[in-house]
């Protein structure tokens, strides 16, 4: 069995990467953080399980430093290769798991965390809570789903269920006492994909929620989702929270 760093370095070279593009989810979180009165400008900052660093490099154009950690090499590798297009030298990047990574010896100013799977458990929010004097946390709220995946679960004799991080830090903060705001934002999305991309990419999603992936079975599904190219078309509609506190 794949370990959790191999599985995220195989979907390195597919995952979404930094753009500039202002009509991108990261552009529109970013707004909304400004929006909140959160200031980036020559903050220390903590971003927790940063991938490829879509949102990493925004941040870092307007904060003093940012610490970058991820548990996969191969999405720190396209960062730090971005981070050097745009000319950017106040990121560090650290291979490491939010787990192991050590928060002794730092403090930061802001902590932030977007879209990042691994933070679910009362020790890491815990964690998250003491890194920072402001923490925020874009996560999705159990609403988040396609046809297409769920007719891919049924195939392999399993149920979707949708990432629900985001309810689960809001219980822990309740459980604290802890106050925090809730900016929500939904989402319409088409993806368009080739067919053996296609393929790859619904295999990893399945590997990731330890379901061994049947490849006839996912090209039987994802035949009933090709446009008129032969590309596999898929419609969400996401449902985000974004919790600051």
């Amino acid at each position: 069995m794949k370990s959790l760093k191999e599985k995220w370095d195989k979907k390195a070279q597919h995952y979404n990467r930094y753009t500039d593009d202002p009509n991108t989810l990261e552009s529109t979180i970013c707004n909304y953080i400004k929006e909140a009165g959160i200031m980036l400008n020559g903050q220390h900052i903590l971003d927790v399980g940063c991938g490829t660093g879509a949102y990493t490099l925004r941040i870092a154009q307007k904060a003093q430093t940012v610490d970058a950690v991820d548990i996969s090499p191969a999405m720190l590798a396209i960062l730090n290769e971005d981070a050097q297009k745009i000319g950017l030298t106040n990121i560090t990047t650290y291979p490491s798991s939010w787990e192991a990574y050590p928060l002794e010896a730092k403090h930061y100013d802001i902590a932030i965390a977007t879209m990042f799977p691994a933070l679910k458990k009362d020790t890491h929010f815990q964690k998250m809570h003491d890194a920072a004097i402001t923490k925020l946390f874009l996560g999705w709220d159990g609403k988040e789903g396609t046809e297409l995946i769920e007719s891919l679960f049924r195939a392999h004799h399993a149920t979707y269920h949708p990432p629900n991080s985001a309810s689960r830090l809001k219980q822990w903060l309740d459980s604290k006492q802890i106050p925090y705001k809730v900016i929500t934002h939904t989402e319409e999305k088409t993806r368009i994909r080739p067919f053996e991309e296609a393929i790859q990419n619904y295999t990893w999603h399945l590997t990731a929620r330890g379901l061994p992936p049947d490849r006839e079975k996912i090209i039987s599904v994802l035949k009933k989702y090709l446009n008129a190219q032969g590309e596999v078309v898929e419609r969400a509609f996401n449902y985000f929270n974004l919790v600051i506190w």
